[in-house]
């Protein structure tokens, strides 16, 4: 069994710099933390080059000791480490025993989702916690794909990653992909913007049979060439006073809106 004493050991070195975009690219892997979801990474068969874990942490529970048992045979690599050494090689403060450098998903092209009913489109929004909130609607409520515009959130951060629970293992993702790919992809698919205040309200709108949403950011909206896109726009109903909801809250409800039975009377 291999074990890793130094925090000072190239392997600590290694996924800490994992944290940085371009190494993520470069490597084409992406940091996947915890026992909850290592596990679901097991599950939906997401392969991983490197793992480290602390036997003494994830012996602690019973989802850990399960977890334990499967880990060398998992990654290509593993090793044991203490709590010292784990702490040095994650970015959380309290880690729950283990961390893995995960393979990027392979994605059919993203012509592919053609005639997918929802896709979604996230532009410039920079806040990770947003964006891994937003993966995780997407993954429950069956979304087809969900891109980024260049300029938005890296879906692959170590934070998105947490804040998607899973979704990264069951979403086609498609990052930093410009407007005339994703024209093409979706051609005749009409583009749908949520607004804070702007366009139809989501009461009365009536949702295509297809459509993509784009989701744009808190603090700047959509931009300007994504401004020349749009066929139509929404926004959800506020009492006065209002200025605006959380940008993931917001795509949730819509979300679930756009993807409302065709034969529902709801608004």
């Amino acid at each position: 069994m291999s074990r890793v004493t130094s925090t000072r050991n190239p392997v600590v070195r290694y996924l800490r710099s994992l944290e940085r975009g371009p190494v993520r690219e470069a490597e084409g892997v992406y940091l996947v933390e915890g026992v909850r979801l290592i596990n679901e990474a097991m599950a939906s068969g997401q392969a991983a080059t490197l793992a480290v874990y602390d036997p003494v942490l994830l012996s602690r529970s019973s989802a850990g000791s399960s977890l334990l048992a499967q880990l060398p045979r998992w990654a290509d690599r593993s090793y044991e480490v203490d709590a010292r050494v784990l702490r040095a090689a994650t970015q959380t403060e309290t880690p729950s025993g283990v961390v893995a450098a995960a393979r990027r998903p392979r994605v059919d092209p993203l012509e592919t989702h053609q005639d997918d009913r929802l896709g979604l489109i996230l532009d410039r929004l920079s806040d990770p916690g947003n964006a891994g909130t937003i993966l995780r609607t997407a993954d429950a409520a069956g979304v087809g794909f969900v891109a980024t515009l260049p300029g938005s959130v890296d879906l692959f951060a170590p934070k998105v990653v947490r804040a998607g629970m899973g979704a990264h293992f069951r979403v086609p993702l498609y990052p930093g992909i410009p407007w005339s790919e994703l024209a093409a992809a979706r051609r005749d698919v009409p583009c749908v913007a949520m607004e804070a205040h702007g366009g139809e309200s989501l009461y009365t709108f009536r949702w295509p049979e297809r459509v993509s949403l784009l989701v744009g950011s808190e603090a700047h909206g959509i931009s300007p060439e994504s401004q020349e896109r749009v066929d139509a726009r929404v926004h959800i109903p506020m009492k006065s006073g209002v200025e605006s909801l959380n940008a993931a809250v917001a795509a949730s409800i819509v979300i679930y809106s756009a993807l409302r039975p065709a034969n529902s009377s709801a608004p």
